[in-house]
């Protein structure tokens, strides 16, 4: 275990231990002159973990920021040699973007996937020690989706979730969420990004990540994806707001309002419903990761 995780776990059980104001001072005196840190600081970050509801006894975070690195830069590898067309979204993005080190714990990497390119990200990931899985999850309406999650060897606490795409003859993208409900009758629901809604959120200008290329919605996308009230997204959107380009969050803002909604239809009609779907009856139902 690292020191920076022993100190997270001495601040923790310090300040939730049960002992008088006294004995409780006393501890922390020593683990500031062990750590040479601040009283303050020791306080400071009990506060952080407690509000991003993180036990350090249990999460680790040192341990889980060199574990998110090492399977993204391995998966960028991945894509990048075979030609798979992505988008990274979500978490970790928001200290990649900005280049600050993690912080917080994450539970997993989120990715737009084109779907052109699944049969054939599916047929080589055993070669990079990835695993490719369809699994059940819930839609909170009662209906099921089926989810794409991959695995980098045996880490299956830290899924990749994959998110599916086609990109439209006039610039537009439009993302596809399948799903099925209580008859096991299939449908697929069709989210729009239109011709501006698309340039705007997923860029084609590369990033560096340990040298290795990588491709990402941009930060104003990001940013629109994080507005809300959890205490993590909230404390993301600190991390690169300063990166933010306030003409084009507006131009973003303004477009999505024009967008189209979004639609349903009955997957028969989808090309790629057949992929999807296979072996769908012998799935489980996902407990989900966030």
């Amino acid at each position: 275990m690292s020191e920076k995780d022993k100190l997270d776990i001495l601040i923790y059980n310090a300040y939730c231990d049960i002992c008088d104001d006294k004995s409780r001072m006393h501890k922390l005196e020593l683990i500031a002159n062990d750590y040479n840190v601040s009283i303050d600081y020791l306080y400071n970050r009990y506060l952080w973990l407690i509000n991003m509801q993180i036990n350090p006894n249990f999460c680790h975070l040192d341990e889980n920021h060199k574990l998110i690195y090492k399977i993204f830069d391995e998966y960028n590898k991945m894509l990048n040699e075979n030609n798979i067309e992505y988008y990274y979204t979500s978490g970790i993005l928001a200290y990649l973007l900005a280049n600050k080190s993690l912080e917080r714990y994450h539970h997993d990497l989120d990715i737009f996937i084109n779907m052109n390119c699944l049969e054939n990200l599916e047929h080589i990931c055993n070669n990079y020690n990835f695993s490719f899985e369809r699994k059940v999850g819930e839609r909170g309406d009662g209906t099921k989706r089926i989810m794409l999650k991959m695995y980098y060897q045996d880490m299956i606490n830290i899924p990749i979730t994959v998110f599916m795409y086609v990109k439209e003859r006039d610039g537009s993208i439009t993302q596809k969420d399948y799903f099925f409900d209580e008859k096991n009758r299939d449908f697929v629901e069709y989210i729009h990004n239109s011709p501006l809604v698309s340039k705007l959120s997923f860029s084609e200008c590369p990033r560096i990540h340990n040298n290795i290329q990588y491709y990402s919605i941009t930060p104003e996308a990001l940013f629109l994806c994080k507005t809300g009230n959890r205490p993590k997204d909230v404390y993301d959107c600190t991390i690169f707001s300063d990166i933010i380009d306030a003409d084009k969050l507006e131009k973003l803002k303004g477009a999505f309002k024009n967008n189209l909604p979004n639609n349903i239809v009955n997957a028969e009609d989808d090309e790629f419903s057949n992929y999807i779907f296979k072996n769908k009856s012998n799935k489980k139902v996902l407990i989900k990761h966030d």
